[in-house]
């Protein structure tokens, strides 16, 4: 299903939507809330809420599949990537709410097409995938099939509101025609040092620019600061190692590994939606065939109405607690080896269990496990001192905002001073943009208060305030003189250089001078064979645009345009000819007629979701941001 949104929908927001569909696998039952009172919801849209569990696991997912992408880092801040994972759970549960409100719907039939095709390898359904995806994610198989279900609901919706678009093939071909196109110039290059020589600049001028421009020749204001920092790191040497919690750590090491027992199981369900009596008989049959020993394979196979484990003989792989739903779960625990429960009811029908095999993870002796806990136990003590002595410093600092010295004595620290830096650049600890934007902040350069507490990393917090300021300064004009005098310089050759190209183009166009004619001392002419659009190493990409975009000549007649190059030269780009193939292949005409259908539908599924959005009553909680 995702595979064939992402051939309706290309590019950027083919990628987002089917982001935007896969995003329920990362946080499938998982639900919290944000402590202290207030909205206990991370966003609300009409009457579906989001919860902060739900936002915090999905944006944790998002942000190491990026880092991992990325060497590490994120290639924006952090609270873009919040916004737009923000962005995409709510314009989910639009799109899920649409489906419902439109009455789209999906049959058990379509429903387990899909799931052969999600779950294929090689072109056959593979049974030991789904395991591995359901394990993965945490999911029961009538979890899995849920999901899917919404999953394709949506992109009904999606299909939609993107298949009302109509691309012709006459709008195609014209595009390929201009794709194809070939096109024949020669250009002539004015040379900047050519019409450099001989220009001179006066003091006067020089004097002039000076005050015109005098912004350009500031020296920036700069400040330097005074801080305290703490980081846990340094928090270590003072810990204590406490062997009665090492050993109460041990014990709770152990009662986890009970608890990971996994047990390999196998069920008929027969569902209770249609005709309770009937299954309920029907069930009491099959567990009387089991009784007289029948097998539990082939009556799943036959009898079973979970689609993901029937035709694997009721097949559920390894589970262990909490993965399944409660009654299964009890049911499922209390059987020995080999054993083969009563009926047992639970929202999806009602069940047969058979217990197969169980395993469990091997319990480390104390003394292998100890350096680990005492690995653990160090991190805690140091995360809650941290905790205590970043509370510390934030209301010491606060309360006594016009000195460090309270800070410095509360947290038993020394006080540091920073070089001098801007707004825009430091060194050391200056060269972190957050400590330059608290620095230069009203509250510190004007209010000359302690800032708040700075989060350099999780593990590194300070606070600061301002030792010294330097207003910023004009430099004298001695100093600046050279600069001024050389960018005069430069601006002149610029302007005899784009006036000789632009009385060439004039000669061209109306005919007073061949091309041939133009050149001279300083003047270039480079002559091409025919290009096309993408011919970007044999000619300069700024020269081959400007191609491309100029008017075909008339008949016996050439067409010349100026363009400014990237060097100082200036290129007068002279169009001779244009060619456009007779024939275009009809499978590229075919290949661009999909880009184009395409292209619309990405703009009107953006425009559609977008009214969606604006009628719908979305109020985000602003505390995840935070």
């Amino acid at each position: 299903m995702l595979q064939a949104i992402n051939d309706r929908i290309k590019g950027w927001l083919g990628i987002a939507i089917v982001a935007l569909i896969a995003l329920p696998f990362a946080f499938w039952g998982i639900n919290s809330y944000i402590g202290g009172g207030g909205e206990q919801y991370a966003a609300k849209v009409n009457d579906i809420e989001i919860s902060p569990r739900e936002f915090e696991y999905t944006l944790s997912n998002q942000r190491q599949k990026l880092q991992e992408q990325f060497g590490g880092k994120l290639p924006f801040e952090d609270i873009v990537l919040k916004q737009r994972v923000m962005d995409q759970l709510v314009n989910r549960k639009l799109l899920e709410a649409r489906a419902v409100s439109s009455g789209y719907s999906i049959s058990d039939a379509q429903l387990t097409e899909n799931i052969k095709k999600v779950f294929s390898r090689d072109g056959k359904f593979d049974r030991s995938y789904v395991d591995q995806i359901l394990q993965s994610k945490g999911m029961t198989a009538s979890q899995m099939e849920y999901q899917l279900r919404s999953d394709m609901q949506i992109t009904q919706v999606i299909d939609a509101l993107i298949n009302t678009s109509f691309i012709t093939d006459e709008e195609a071909r014209r595009l390929a025609d201009l794709e194809n196109q070939q096109r024949k110039i020669s250009t002539l290059i004015f040379s900047l040092d050519h019409f450099s020589s001989d220009i001179t600049v006066t003091d006067e001028e020089i004097k002039a620019a000076y005050e015109v421009d005098s912004d350009r020749y500031m020296l920036p204001e700069k400040i330097s600061i005074e801080y305290v920092e703490l980081e846990s790191g340094a928090l270590s040497n003072d810990v204590a190692i406490d062997e009665a919690e090492i050993k109460a750590m041990y014990d709770e090491y152990v009662a986890s590994i009970s608890q990971k027992e996994q047990r390999k199981a196998r069920h008929i369900l027969l569902k209770t939606d249609v005709d309770e009596a009937a299954a309920r008989t029907q069930i009491t049959d099959i567990r009387k065939q089991l009784a007289d020993g029948a097998s539990f394979d082939d009556l799943a196979r036959k009898y079973s109405q979970d689609i993901g484990s029937a035709k694997q003989g009721g097949d559920l792989g390894w589970v262990e607690s909490g993965q399944m739903v409660k009654p299964f779960e009890d049911a499922l625990y209390a059987l020995k080896m080999g054993e083969v429960s009563d009926v047992v009811e639970s929202q999806f029908g009602l069940h047969l269990i058979k217990l197969e095999k169980i395993q469990s993870e091997p319990v480390q002796p104390f003394q292998e496990k100890r350096a680990e806990l005492e690995k653990t136990f160090k991190q805690e003590v140091i995360s809650n001192k941290f905790y205590e002595l970043s509370e510390l410093m934030a209301t010491t600092a606060y309360e006594n905002s016009d000195s460090l010295s309270s800070v410095t004595d509360a947290l038993k620290v020394q006080q540091k001073t920073s070089e001098y830096f801007t707004r825009n650049s430091g060194a050391g600890i200056a060269n972190n943009e957050k400590i330059r934007a608290a620095a230069f902040s009203k509250l510190v350069l004007e209010d000359k208060s302690n800032s708040d507490v700075i989060e350099i990393t999780p593990e590194h917090i300070l606070v600061l305030r301002i030792l010294d300021r330097k207003p910023a300064s004009l430099l004298p004009l001695d100093s600046v003189r050279s600069a001024i005098e050389n960018n005069l310089k430069l601006k002149k050759s610029h302007e005899n250089t784009l006036a000789a190209a632009r009385e060439a183009k004039t000669k061209i166009n109306t005919g007073q001078a061949a091309v041939k004619d133009i050149v001279s001392a300083g003047i270039k002419l480079e002559r091409s064979d025919m290009l096309t659009r993408k011919d970007t190493t044999r000619v300069d990409p700024m020269i081959l645009e400007a191609a491309f975009n100029m008017s075909a000549p008339e008949a016996g007649k050439v067409v010349a345009n100026d363009v400014a190059m990237s060097s100082g030269d200036v290129a007068l780009v002279i169009l001779e000819e244009v060619h456009v193939p007779d024939n275009i292949d009809q499978a590229q005409i075919d290949t661009i007629k999909k880009q184009l259908q395409q292209d619309v539908s990405n703009i009107e599924f953006t425009a559609a979701l977008s009214a969606i959005r604006e009628k719908a009553n979305v109020h985000i909680n602003s505390k995840v941001f935070q």
